[in-house]
């Protein structure tokens, strides 16, 4: 990796970091999860960056995945587990990171996903397993009486490709694939008291291409080439999607889907129906690591 483009991984870093925070601020009793998704969204956008991703907001046992709706009137409790997640990126090199926040005050839960990460940091170098990171993750769970979730995983970011196909676990599994230099990587625990898996629950609001396709709906044909080119093949919103009615975008998407050209992503609830903490920064693989997403 050259000076240029790891000043890149980091400066996206930083403006994901920022955003978060300027979120983070807004979680309150009673605040929309509208408002501080737009607010978030149009930070990225005021530092100089671009959103790698729709801002997630998550609450109690919805695990991922979910982005608001337009003007969603979905208002925070005091109890509430938050979960913000947030991406952002500088020409195609991406930030990825998140926190879990409750108005009534941090307890056990979202130490526990905290010290998960920071366990998982501490061993991050160039050679070790991936299947270490996720036994001391796992690990540092059990020491909390909680269960991580076994389904979801942190990745490897490249320019462009959030996903980029090296999977982080957080348990212990049989995987013999190890980190190596200059590696981006993004560490996110979730624990729970719940049994610890997620499956998919209710609609899909984010999207993202994955090829052309011939539908014949002016509809499917914007949409193709705002998910190709305006949010260049990364995940995206429908609330970010104007000019059509609902009834007609949610028949394109639809068609999309089925076609194979766009991937939908469904949020994930924790099966038991318990709420779920998360943490995660994104880290440049050293022997000294470099943790872009720390403020």
């Amino acid at each position: 990796m050259n000076k240029d483009i790891e000043q890149k991984w980091i400066l996206a870093g930083n403006i994901t970091a920022k955003a978060l925070q300027r979120g983070v601020v807004l979680v309150k009793e009673g605040a929309r999860v509208f408002d501080i998704a737009q607010a978030i969204e149009a930070e990225i956008k005021q530092l100089g960056g671009k959103i790698a991703f729709p801002v997630n907001i998550s609450i109690n046992e919805m695990s991922a995945h979910y982005t608001p709706v337009f003007n969603d009137k979905t208002v925070i409790k005091a109890e509430d587990y938050v979960k913000i997640d947030v991406g952002a990126h500088v020409d195609g090199y991406i930030g990825d990171t998140a926190v879990t926040i409750r108005p009534a005050g941090k307890d056990n839960l979202i130490e526990c996903s905290e010290k998960m990460l920071e366990a998982a940091l501490k061993i991050v170098k160039p050679g070790i397993r991936v299947s270490e990171i996720g036994q001391v993750i796992e690990e540092t769970a059990k020491k909390y009486g909680f269960n991580p979730v076994r389904n979801l995983t942190g990745h490897s970011l490249e320019q462009y490709n959030l996903h980029a196909g090296l999977t982080v676990p957080n348990v212990e599994t049989f995987t013999r694939e190890k980190l190596e230099d200059g590696q981006v990587i993004a560490i996110e625990p979730f624990c729970t008291v719940g049994t610890g898996h997620v499956k998919d629950s209710g609609q899909a609001q984010i999207f993202m291409w994955l090829s052309d396709s011939s539908i014949r709906s002016p509809e499917g044909r914007k949409i193709l080439d705002l998910g190709k080119n305006q949010f260049t093949a990364l995940p995206f919103a429908k609330r970010w999607i104007t000019g059509m009615s609902t009834i007609k975008m949610d028949m394109a998407l639809k068609q999309l889907v089925a076609a194979r050209a766009m991937h939908q992503f469904l949020p994930l609830k924790e099966i038991s129906d318990k709420p779920v903490a998360q943490t995660e920064h994104t880290v440049i693989v050293r022997d000294k690591p470099i943790i872009t997403t720390k403020l």
